[in-house]
């Protein structure tokens, strides 16, 4: 419904019954926009013609649908009095419907009732009354279960053309709830793009639909309806389980390839929730998916007339063409006949394979009587009619014929341009002559070659030998196939059966037959295929023996990952195939994992298998099955993943779902598409050789490692292992060789070889003679010869030896020329200052997860690669956090340095697999490097056990790139402490260091030391003690130091003589000392019994090296260094009670050359008992000259019983320069008062400069980079947390909500992130949503709300949610995202329910949703306003309170909305700045404030208030300067402000005189408090309290009482007055006759005539009321009036010819307004304005307009386009003065029909006063609270609602019924509430109060109904009010949906 507000009537006037009139119960009636128009239908005869066969006719009911190019009549039933569908008879029936237009097809059929169901249909007549037309639709087929294909329902074509068929492969998931399951009938109507075409009804048959089943159907439709706009499903509500619990649809339509999602996740049943029984779904467009697209087939099968020519094998086909072949194709399942001389025919989808060359049939079946005899196949295209023939004409027979079970036929006909003839090649498989080289398996061999392939051929039918594969022999075979031209490649197999399946391959021979033997094609092998020995391998890929296979063929790394899941493991044999862009993959059959798990597919672990075949180019996608063998067939798959080195990529193909019959779907087969392409790094192929000596116990036992340098890098050390025994002595005059394939990075020319053993086994010792490494790259060949033995007792006991290639044309270098970091042999303080800047410090972190048995007893050990080097293993041993390492659930910190790693890619965990739990489970590994400013994650999430897992203990892990931090580097610093040569000047305490540059820029404070050891090894007396520290660049000069130690140990005391600092300068040619005399105590009992000192630099020793390589030192004196000066702090306590403190108290002083770190304030120079109530403490701080001091910290450790402290203020001097600072606190430091907490900071009384420093939360930081002050700011130079704030160009609020699911695997510990993509694909930055104090995660069922800024991107088209987590443990489920966007007035609400997790789900950790699936809802358009709120320099004027503020302007008022204080705001003469967004209302009229006098400090002095607006810099001043407080000043918590714009007061003053008249009736006087709140054009009063009064005793029966209310903001005409009560007193009940205001400035008064009761006991019970102003005079509604009509033309194109406009409003619709242009008038230039006066019947508020663009009918249209620029078009209602405004901004093209014209909605609307005068009448509201159905929905509290209208609000109401349990579970309660007019409503507040027992409440939906109008609204909800679920909010803010 793109206009809402247009009203249409269907009139219709005819019965709708089964028993009355035409017995028809569903008519289609027809729109017209006249009340009184009865729009004429069609007629249509039906004549139905069952056949004349046994059994044809039907007791069932039959129902048709007739489809025409205008749309269909939906499902109708024949009936009429006559016993119908009879055999031979015929039945007429009449049809009232639409006219359809010309009819295209019919869908007919019957719902299978009644004892006879099955029928014959002949045929079906149609004759269109109305335009006199006739339609027949033969059929003469079977609707009927048990007959023909046991369809009950068909399309028909007009004349019984063959349809078209389109396939839909349509998946119903049933939930997994309780009584999810039916046996009711399913019925499915899936509709086209806008809905106009449809499928008809269709009935699922077959499905099972029982809980957490899966259903899937093959639907056929003549009619291409994909993209699909919705899909209704319902049932027949038939049977005991009629019940139904859908969760989704998912269709795919194979010729489009788009897979579309329909989410329900609700009740089909009558009797639970709303209690329908069909549903119409609409997409979750984000969830749309594109598939291989496939093109529909008819395929024709012939088997030849001659005797026992049928079969019933399986019969397979694949067919190829020139862009590739399909796979196999079974065309009998079940095992079908194909019977003799019978012509078969199929519907098959084949993908688009371009032209045909060839088709293979093939069966499987060698027994005698399962031949075929074949004699053609045709194929044909549905769509264009190509048409493909495949003669054949011999037996598929063992024992027939050639005894070929395969037969491959050329493609023929029209379409063929070249027909290609067939081949028969002879090959020769030559068994090798090993022990044991024969096999019993069965082998399989393919053949490829230029043009295709013969297909994988079973070898047993041998020309030449009976046994076949034995040892030595060659075995001669016939392979019959169209020809291939050259073969290419031989791929060869066994399947391992047999008690001797391994086999040893010396080569394959191939050559066409009629060739001699010297055209033979050598594939030489040469290996084993066994499962035991080589590789594990039982396939091998086989080159020609002058072309490289090693080169050629890719390996393919596949990890599968079972699920953990119960009952998840299988032991049926799994397959795979993939599919590349280039080729694909035979279907392999998992026999030979690589990790060599005893049990393959078991529950939680990951297989890994090697695929070695061609290059199939970008994996695009892969289906992978079981054949449901074994004892526990079924499966559930958790993931695949792919390594493909040679490409450098890894694929990721997320599955986590059943493979398992009696599971879901119940297949066993799944097609998989990749969630993520992951590069890695590229590797090549080097091949190994290793020669074994020919001596006496040459071979060895132990584990050989071998590591492989070249001039680009080295290999990791790799373990060279073989399931054939390696490396065993030579026999006599040959060497034993043993051949290894490594992948590894391109190493360019080989260097070095370092080859060892690990001395293990019963013979470790070893004679190497050479090893050769082949580079199969570039096929290079390098030599490295040993001759020397690797033993203990042997040559020189070496265990490892270096070997240099012999070929001397390579450069050699040097023999000590080795990678690796040496820094872990030096200890830290014996590094020099050049070596720590060359070197890398790792910070690394381990994290062990929290799970059972996660722990480790083994030794674990690290290794981190660079791009340029590696580590080497590096064991951890001394962690900094643990003694005890790597416990469940525990972080380790360790330290490893390195030289020149480069940059960091990868590091390798893992552990030696020893002690009594070596099992480790490792969440992940940080790397923090600050000499680079960087800190990467590595996450892992998985085991390193044996036992666990893919049973690995080392792994390699690689960063997330999300979770990368990148700060400032650090630089080296050398500092060295010199320890005075004074009696004990030595320390044990552990001394810290505080470096401070220019612009009190500095380090954080370190710690020297780092452990006890080092403690009592330095500071001795007349000691140097060095050390070399990563800290922060404090920039080219540092201006002073600060020293201090903690005063622990036995001897604290420390007396310091100097401090070097030495350091790198920049360009590092040189280094430059910096020396810090100090010369004094640091001690507790000394000197001035201070700890802490510090101290500026005295000299600067420089040294430099020059060009010409001499050394420069220079030494020179600090010129003006900083003071050292003493501050006198004096501070003061308050005089309030409890105002002292025990606790120990600390301060820092900021100035603006530094800070002076925290303090203890330890001994006070005038008082022994410090900090006592209302007296002044002085302490005395030396420090380095501060500059102006700004800002001081005070805090206290809340130590001792009195901790709680009050501060009155802090006086501090400066005592050389005598200046003074004063710091005006007045607040309490304690957990119990104000806001709780124990530390604040205080600025300087006259400081006017920056208060950001407050900030702490993402919403702080998100507010100053929406302010005005970034506006001059360059993003590039902000530094520290604003950096990840700020961003380019234009930046707005949003609000973020995310729910997160109830899961129990829901939550999360990452950091979420959104990302917003606008119209042409314009994108924010990435927003990261965080908490505040650095809180991470989201908990299983909790709603986060953010407050961030992100780019105005426009109109938001999608949106991105993701995390950071990349482990499986990471898992994220989302139900539900809210974007809410101020500025543009609209919240998004998207329904998720999707993981956001490796192994969950689809395998993503971020996705991307398309706002078209999102509930958009309209809460207003807000403008950006900077306002800025000074508080009085008065004793007190600060507030803990909380402060309300309501705006009013010349367009209305806001709600009240509260001032967030965020925690330092509103202080004593403190001006606070912050953004506020406000209705567009400006300009602005007057302000109220209100404060609710709660707190420690309930009082307020409010001075003044500023508003700035964002966009165009207005600004509105409030002045008040004076308290809010109920005991000072005015002794009020309210006020209001005049708007002050441009020193002009926007409002007068007055005062009111309310007199207030009670009935003369029995009981109509009141005890109750009575107020009332008076609404005028200027605004409302607020709330006025009736207090003051001449009575006594106020409000009694017939008196009369009068208020007055002085000095009050003028309203102007008065329109409405709200009175109620507080329902308090003996008799609260009162019956009001009347309220008089008088306006005393005006000297007029304003009659509230009430004659009512306000009362919970009489009348309709209501204690509010709203009474219109009597002086106002309603006038009768307008029937016409004249509308002005401005157009505004802008500069995109002027016209000559017409323009028309239709108004639309909300009572009516305008005629045509036609603006005739001509030569004489001309109007719509470019840029200028034109204005027209219309007449018309009254309209309402108008919503919309119709604009046209129209050719004038004497003019010529030239054939370019003509266009007119639009821009805006106001309207104004002259009667009312009511202003419609249009923003337009659009071309409207030139045409000649009136069908083409835009229609634009209202961008803004101003009502005049007159006009709101006119809607203000009583009015009834129904209200319809819907509670939801879940567990504990229902609410025991008190509710309340609030309607907001464009006219106002209703005031808070209670929502109450006497004797009625309300708001239960399910549950719709009713209820009627009588206000003004409230004009269209806008929003709903529902609350509760929280009371009763069960208070937590869900509701459903709000529906609010005018029932003046009859117009309902909808506002949905679908949320939990409740403090303990979700947000924890008990109220809701609830807006109709757009």
């Amino acid at each position: 419904m793109k206009r809402p507000h247009l009203r249409y009537y269907f009139n219709c006037n005819n019965w709708l019954s089964k028993v009355e009139g035409d017995r028809q119960w569903c008519r289609d009636l027809l729109a017209s926009f006249d009340p009184m128009d009865m729009p004429r239908g069609n007629k249509y005869e039906i004549k139905v013609y069952t056949g004349d066969v046994i059994g044809a006719g039907t007791d069932a009911d039959v129902f048709i649908n007739i489809f025409g190019e205008y749309g269909d009549t939906g499902e109708r039933r024949l009936e009429n009095e006559k016993d119908n569908f009879e055999k031979g008879a015929e039945d007429k029936f009449m049809l009232d419907a639409p006219d359809l237009g010309q009819l295209m097809k019919i869908n007919v059929g019957h719902n299978n009732k009644g004892g006879s169901a099955g029928w014959f249909l002949s045929k079906i007549v149609i004759e269109d009354i109305g335009n006199k037309r006739k339609y027949d639709f033969p059929l003469n087929r079977w609707l009927a279960l048990d007959e023909d294909d046991g369809k009950i329902q068909r399309d028909i074509l007009v004349g019984g053309a063959e349809t078209t068929a389109i396939t839909y492969i349509v998946t119903v998931f049933t939930g997994d709830i309780r009584g999810a399951g039916t046996k009711s009938k399913i019925y499915l109507v899936m509709y086209g793009a806008r809905g106009n075409k449809n499928s008809g009804k269709i009935f699922l048959e077959g499905g099972v639909f029982d809980r957490g089943r899966t259903d899937i159907f093959h639907i056929e439709l003549a009619a291409l309806l994909s993209p699909l706009s919705r899909v209704s499903i319902g049932h027949g509500n038939v049977g005991v389980n009629r019940g139904w619990y859908c969760e989704k649809v998912v269709i795919l339509c194979p010729f489009t390839g788009i897979q579309q999602t329909f989410p329900c996740s609700n009740w089909l049943d009558e009797k639970k929730a709303d209690g329908l029984i069909e549903r119409q779904l609409y997409e979750m467009v984000s969830l749309r998916k594109k598939r291989l697209k496939k093109f529909p087939w008819s395929l024709w099968v012939w088997t030849t007339d001659l005797k026992k020519a049928g079969t019933n094998s399986p019969i397979f086909i694949q067919i190829y063409g020139q862009k590739g072949r399909t796979d196999e194709i079974l065309l009998n399942p079940n095992n079908k006949w194909f019977k003799p001389g019978v012509i078969e025919k199929f519907r098959i989808e084949l993908p688009d394979l371009g032209r045909f060359y060839k088709l293979r049939a093939w069966h499987d079946r060698r027994s005698s009587g399962s031949g075929w005899h074949l004699e053609r196949m045709t194929l044909m295209n549905t769509l264009n009619k190509d048409k493909y023939n495949f003669n054949c004409n011999r037996w598929l027979d063992a024992n027939e014929d050639d005894n070929e079970i395969v037969r491959e036929m050329t493609a023929e006909g029209p379409t063929v341009r070249r027909i290609m003839g067939m081949a028969r090649y002879r090959v020769t498989v030559c068994t090798g002559e090993l022990e044991g080289a024969g096999t019993d398996a069965n082998v399989y061999l393919c053949l490829y070659g230029d043009v295709g392939d013969t297909g994988e051929r079973l070898l047993y039918n041998c020309r030449n030998n009976t046994d076949l594969f034995e040892k030595g022999n060659a075995d001669e075979f016939t392979i019959e196939s169209v020809t291939m031209r050259k073969v290419r490649r031989v791929r060869i197999r066994h399947d391992g059966k047999g008690s001797g399946s391994g086999w040893y391959l010396e080569r394959v021979l191939v050559r066409e037959e009629g060739q001699p033997e010297s055209d033979n094609v050598e594939f030489p092998c040469l290996r084993w295929l066994d499962k035991d020995k080589d590789d594990g391998q039982l396939v091998r890929e086989l080159l020609p023996s002058d072309s490289n296979a090693t080169l050629k063929n890719f390996r393919y790394h596949i990890s599968v990952k079972t699920g953990d899941v119960s009952g998840a493991s299988t032991d049926s044999k799994v397959y795979i195939k993939l599919y590349g862009d280039k080729s694909d993959t035979i279907k392999q059959v998992f026999l030979v994992s690589d990790n060599n798990l005893k049990d393959y597919f078991e529950r939680g672990r990951v297989d890994e298998f090697t695929l070695e075949t061609l290059n199939i180019g970008t994996i695009n996608r892969l289906v992978i099955g079981h054949d449901s063998t074994g004892m526990h067939a079924g499966w559930f798959l958790g993931s695949v993943q792919i390594r493909v080195p040679r490409q450098g990529k890894q694929y990721t193909f997320p599955a986590n779902r059943w493979l398992d019959k009696n599971q879901a779907d119940g297949r066993l087969e799944v097609e998989l598409y990749p969630s993520e392409v992951v590069e890695i790094q590229k590797l090549v192929h080097y091949e190994v050789d290793v020669w074994t000596g020919d001596v006496g116990g040459a071979g060895t036992t132990a584990r050989v490692y071998l590591q492989i340098y070249g001039e680009e890098g080295k290999t990791e050390v790799l373990f060279l292992s073989s399931r054939s025994k390696a490396f065993d002595r030579a026999s006599k005059d040959t060497f034993q060789t043993d051949t290894f394939t490594i992948y590894a990075i391109d190493l360019g020319a080989l260097t070095k070889i370092r080859i060892r053993h690990d001395n293990t086994g019963s013979r470790p010792g070893w004679f190497l003679d050479r090893i050769d490494i082949t580079d199969m790259n570039n096929e290079t060949t390098y030599y490295f010869p040993c001759q020397r033995w690797l033993a203990v007792e042997e040559d020189d006991g070496q265990l490892s030896r270096e070997l240099l290639p012999v070929d001397e044309s390579y450069v050699l270098p040097g023999e000590d020329e080795e990678g690796g970091g040496h820094g872990d042999s030096n200890p830290l303080d014996n590094l020099a200052l050049e070596q720590k800047d060359k070197s890398t410090t790792f910070s690394v972190t381990i994290k062990t997860g929290d799970k059972k048995n996660a722990g480790t007893d083994a030794n674990v050990f690290i290794t981190l690669f660079g791009t340029r080097d590696d580590t080497g293993t590096t064991l951890l041993k001394s962690s900094k956090t643990n003694s005890d390492k790597f416990e469940r659930d525990s972080i380790e910190i360790f330290t490893v340095e390195t030289l020149d790693l480069g940059d960091l890619w990868k590091v390798r965990i893992g552990h030696d697999n020893t002690g009594k739990a070596p099992g480790w489970f490792v969440d992940w590994v940080e790397v923090d490097a600050p000499s680079l400013g960087k800190c990467m994650t590595f996450p892992c999430g998985r085991w390193l056990a044996k036992n666990e897992d893919d049973g690995t203990i080392v792994r390699d892990l690689f960063h997330a790139e999300l979770q990368t931090r990148l700060y400032t580097p650090f630089v080296p610093y050398e500092i060295t402490l010199y320890t005075s040569d004074v009696f004990a000047a030595g320390t044990d305490a552990n001394i810290f260091i505080v470096i401070y540059g220019c612009d009190a820029v500095c380090t954080r404070q370190k710690f020297l030391c780092t452990n006890k050891r080092e403690q009592k090894l330095f500071f001795e007396r007349k000691s140097a003690s060095r050390f070399i520290v990563e800290l922060e660049d404090v920039g080219e000069i540092i201006e002073k130091i600060r020293i201090g130690h903690d005063n622990t140990g036995i001897n604290p005391g420390w007396h310091c003589s100097h401090v070097d600092i030495r350091r790198l300068l920049p360009d590092k040619d040189g280094t430059e000392t910096l020396t810090f005399p100090c010369d004094r105590w640091l001690a507790a009992s000394e000197d001035d019994k201070k700890t802490i000192r510090e101290l500026v630099p005295y000299d600067i020793f420089t040294e430099k090296y020059m060009r010409d390589g001499s050394l420069r030192q220079v030494y020179k004196e600090v010129e003006e260094p900083l003071d050292i000066v003493l501050y006198s702090v004096q501070i003061f306590t308050g005089n309030v009670p409890g105002a002292g403190t025990d606790a120990k108290v600390y301060i820092t002083i900021y100035g603006d050359l530094g800070d002076t770190g925290e303090r203890y304030l330890g001994k006070s120079e005038n008082r022994t008992n410090k900090f006592e109530k209302g007296t002044a403490d002085t302490f005395i701080i030396e420090a380095a000259d501060l500059g102006v001091i700004y800002k001081i910290k005070l805090r206290h450790d809340n130590s001792k019983w009195c901790a709680d402290w009050y501060v009155e203020k802090v006086e501090i001097w400066n005592d050389t320069n005598e200046d003074e600072f004063l710091f005006l606190c007045g607040r309490w430091l304690s957990l119990k008062k104000e806001d709780g907490r124990l530390e604040r900071l205080f600025y300087e009384k006259e400081y006017t400069g920056d208060r950001s420093s407050n900030c702490s939360s993402p919403a702080d930081f998100w507010e100053i980079a929406l302010s005005s002050k970034m506006a001059d700011v360059d993003i590039a130079t902000v530094t520290g947390p604003m950096a990840d704030y700020v961003q380019e160009g234009p930046v707005i609020p949003y609000y973020v909500s995310v729910t997160t699911g109830k899961h129990k695997d829901a939550a999360t510990d990452s950091r979420a992130f959104v990302l917003l993509i606008g119209e042409e694909d314009e994108r924010s930055n990435r927003i990261w949503l965080d908490y505040p104090q650095g809180k991470r995660g989201f908990a299983c069922g909790s709603v986060e709300e953010f407050y961030v800024g992100g780019l105005d991107v426009g109109v938001i088209k999608k949106i991105e949610l993701g995390h950071d987590g990349a482990s499986p443990e990471s898992c994220w489920l989302v139900e539900e995202l809210c974007l809410a966007v101020p500025t543009q007035g609209i919240k998004y609400t998207l329904c998720c329910n999707c993981w956001l997790a490796k192994d969950r789900g689809d395998g993503v950790t971020s996705r991307v949703f398309d706002l078209l699936d999102a509930m958009v809802v309209n809460i207003g358009v807000k403008v950006l306003y900077e306002m800025t709120v000074w508080t009085g320099d008065v004793v007190g004027g600060g507030t803990d309170s909380n402060i309300f503020m309501t705006l009013y302007g010349i367009n209305g008022s806001t709600e009240e909305v509260r001032l967030d204080k965020k925690k330092a705001r509103f202080e004593r003469e403190q001006n606070d700045t912050f953004l506020m967004e406000i209705l567009d209302i400006a300009p602005f009229t007057k302000m109220r404030i209100r404060i609710d006098g709660l707190g420690s400090r309930p009082e307020w002095f409010l001075e003044r208030i500023l508003l700035k607006n964002m966009n165009t810099g207005d600004l509105t001043m409030f002045y008040y300067g004076d308290w809010l407080s109920q005991w000072k000043g005015k002794k009020t918590l309210v006020c209001e402000m005049c708007a002050v714009i441009d020193g002009e007061e926007m409002m007068e003053w007055t005062s009111y005189t309310v007199t207030v008249k009670t009935s003369n009736i029995l009981g109509a006087g009141t005890d109750a408090n009575v107020f009332i709140i008076i609404f005028g054009e200027n605004g409302d009063s607020g709330t006025l309290a009736l207090k003051q009064s001449a009575n006594w005793n106020k409000f009694e029966r017939n008196n009369t009482d009068t208020f007055n209310f002085s000095d009050m903001l003028s309203l102007g005409h008065l329109c409405k007055l709200r009175v109620w009560h507080d329902n308090k007193g003996l008799f609260p009940g009162w019956h009001l006759s009347y309220v008089d205001v008088k306006d005393n400035s005006r000297d007029e008064t304003f009659r509230f005539q009430c004659d009512c009761w306000l009362s919970k006991s009489e009348g309709d019970r209501q204690t509010v009321r709203e009474f219109a102003c009597a002086n106002n005079e309603i006038r009768e509604e307008l029937e016409e009036t004249t509308y002005e009509i401005v157009i505004e033309t802008g500069n995109g194109g002027e016209t000559r010819e017409n323009v028309w406009l239709i108004l639309e409003g909300r009572k009516n619709r305008s005629k045509e307004f036609l603006v005739e242009n001509s030569s004489r008038q001309r109007a719509f230039r470019k840029g200028t304005t034109d204005t027209f006066e219309f007449d018309s019947i009254f309209l309402g508020d108008i919503a919309s307009i119709c604009v046209g663009h129209l050719a004038r009918e004497d003019r010529f249209i030239p054939k370019r386009e003509l266009v007119w620029h639009v821009k805006t078009i106001t309207i104004t209602e002259m009667e009312y003065g009511n202003v419609y405004f249009f923003n337009c901004d659009c071309l409207i093209p030139l045409k000649r029909k009136r069908k083409y014209f835009r229609v634009f909605e209202v961008t803004k609307t101003t009502e005049s006063f007159a006009s709101k005068i006119q809607s203000l009448v009583p009015v009834k509201y129904e209200i319809i609270v819907t509670t939801g159905y879940e567990p504990g929905a229902g609410t025991d509290a008190n509710v309340f609602v609030t309607i907001f209208g464009a006219n106002g609000d209703t005031g808070k109401r209670e929502l109450k019924q006497k004797m009625r349990n309300l708001f239960e579970r399910g549950s719709t309660d009713r209820f009627f509430l009588e206000t003004l007019e409230l004009g269209e409503l806008r929003k709903v507040r529902l609350e509760h109060d929280g009371s009763g027992y069960y208070s937590g409440w869900l509701v459903e939906r709000v529906e609010v109904t005018n029932t003046s109008t009859g117009v309902a609204t909808i506002f949905t909800c679908g949320r939990w009010l409740d403090k303990s679920r979700g947000d924890g909010l008990t109220w809701r803010d609830l807006f109709p949906s757009v």
